[in-house]
């Protein structure tokens, strides 16, 4: 068993049942984050963001969860793992917020703007499996071939850019455009993809994020 406890980050927006077996069926156990000094103290966290960037934003500020997360995630080395809104939330803002209320700032870790796939084009949401074009090495995917495709449901993505590059983990095409599918910094993880519904090969990158940690 390990030596520590996954910090899940539930903020109350989704069903996030998912996750948690995902993670019970890599042997951790679980430490729901609830208050916002719990984040200091955790060990590994996993924000499964679900909703709309917006609301996400807006839950995380109410709750006080923004600041101690951008001081979490400010050097790199504190292992984190954002899924799809969970990833999102990570750039500096995004086309999506709330009707009638204005937009809302991301948390600003990565450089660039989350955007809407253009629906006269293809169509949206982008919902199934698909494949990813690796740009660096990273032990996260240690354990999935390059041809192994993981499961997607998203109508916004966040673009590559010549300023969010050192960040690119793999990307994606859907239709013809290009998206960021997954980024890594340091100990800082974050797929748009839903490792939790991507069978086997999800389990496989949730097992590299969590190995990386006892490492």
């Amino acid at each position: 068993m390990p030596s520590f406890k996954v910090s899940l980050l539930d903020y109350g927006a989704g069903n996030v049942r998912s996750v948690r077996n995902a993670i019970l069926a890599n042997g951790y156990e679980i430490e729901d984050i609830t208050d916002p000094a719990q984040i200091a103290q955790a060990k590994a966290i996993i924000f499964p963001g679900v909703g709309s960037f917006g609301s996400a934003m807006r839950v995380l500020q109410e709750k006080g969860f923004d600041g101690p997360l951008r001081t979490y995630l400010s050097a790199h080395d504190r292992p984190f793992l954002g899924i799809c809104l969970g990833m999102q939330t990570l750039f500096e803002s995004s086309d999506e917020h709330e009707d009638g209320r204005p937009a809302i700032p991301g948390l600003g870790v990565i450089p660039g703007k989350v955007i809407k796939f253009d629906s006269t084009k293809i169509a949206v949401p982008h919902i199934g499996w698909n494949g990813r074009i690796v740009h660096q090495e990273s032990p996260v995917l240690r354990y999935v071939a390059d041809d192994e495709d993981t499961y997607f449901v998203h109508s916004f993505y966040a673009p590559v850019i010549e300023e969010n590059k050192e960040w690119i983990l793999t990307t994606t095409t859907y239709g013809d455009q290009p998206f960021v599918s997954a980024v890594q910094r340091g100990s800082v993880v974050a797929t748009q993809f839903h490792p939790e519904k991507s069978g086997s090969t999800g389990l496989k990158v949730l097992q590299g994020f969590l190995e990386v940690r006892i490492a």
